[in-house]
């Protein structure tokens, strides 16, 4: 059976790794530079930097399983019931497919079904052909905007899908630097991360600021480089010592972060259309929920 699966995070992955399993024909097809997702490293030189998620957490006995098979790898360490990656979080996506098989930095806007067939197109109306079985794994916004017949009711269910977003902004120096604790605990933060201290990285200063859902989502119609300057100068503005003039700013916003309202259902699946949905959006709203929703 030839699949297409679109959106390479860790559903699809998840998926292309389990219908591989099978000796299925599949592609899947990535927007970006690579496969992760909210699951992504920044290559700095030869030092990885998580900008999305940095690490999880899970008590789902069957998610627990299949995460430490990666630990017995080497993709994933762990402690107690929290996985850190070894070499850059989206090894954990990236070594579940064969590259052969990922188009990458293709953005599918439109699909049709031509009798029992789909057939996709991306934005330079290039036509990919053609695949039995289609399979969605990006946001349900993402979904909306393709250009592809959904029955009424389900496109009604995903409307109704809401996500808040993320702003982040890495700061990095080749020489040591140190950041105010009190930020930490900021309100104005989601999460700060130590990333060179996580890699324990010697001669490599790095911290990952991930800004709350609501400054993020209030200011998702910004470019990610403005809210980064906004996002520094707070952190500039409570550091007690000034931050070097050397230190390096990479900052991105990750639109659809977190799911805010999902739906109760595990995944959508028309075999009459052989057409499946799947994310974090049904049931548990995050890399839990993605691999349960998956799995199902």
């Amino acid at each position: 059976m030839n699949i297409a699966i679109i959106g390479a995070g860790f559903s699809g992955c998840y998926l292309y790794n389990r219908f591989r399993k099978e000796n299925h024909d599949i592609k899947i097809f990535e927007k970006s530079r690579g496969c992760g997702g909210r699951l992504s490293s920044k290559y700095i030189g030869d030092k990885f930097v998580d900008h999305g998620t940095p690490y999880f957490e899970t008590k789902e006995p069957d998610f627990i399983y299949f995460a430490n098979r990666f630990e017995r790898k080497g993709i994933l360490r762990k402690e107690k019931n929290k996985y850190f990656p070894t070499n850059g979080i989206n090894k954990f996506c990236s070594s579940m497919i064969n590259k052969k098989d990922l188009i990458k930095q293709t953005k599918i806007t439109k699909c049709i079904k031509k009798e029992s067939l789909w057939y996709l197109y991306d934005e330079k109306s290039k036509c990919y052909e053609a695949f039995d079985l289609l399979i969605l794994t990006i946001p349900a916004p993402q979904v909306l905007e393709m250009d592809i017949q959904i029955d009424d009711n389900i496109a009604d269910d995903l409307s109704k899908v809401k996500y808040n977003s993320i702003a982040t902004l890495i700061l990095h120096d080749d020489k040591e630097f140190k950041i105010n604790e009190d930020l930490y605990s900021s309100q104005f933060f989601k999460k700060v991360v130590n990333n060179s201290e996580k890699y324990n990285y010697k001669d490599f200063s790095s911290y990952v600021f991930h800004a709350n859902e609501s400054f993020s989502t209030n200011n998702n119609d910004k470019n990610k480089e403005d809210l980064g300057v906004q996002i520094y100068n707070y952190i500039d503005y409570f550091q007690k010592t000034k931050l070097p003039k050397s230190i390096y700013h990479i900052s991105h916003l990750w639109k659809y972060a977190t799911v805010k309202e999902g739906l109760k259902s595990k995944y959508y699946l028309n075999e009459e259309k052989d057409l499946a949905f799947c994310g974090d959006y049904f049931e548990k709203a995050n890399l839990e929920g993605s691999f349960l929703s998956a799995k199902a």
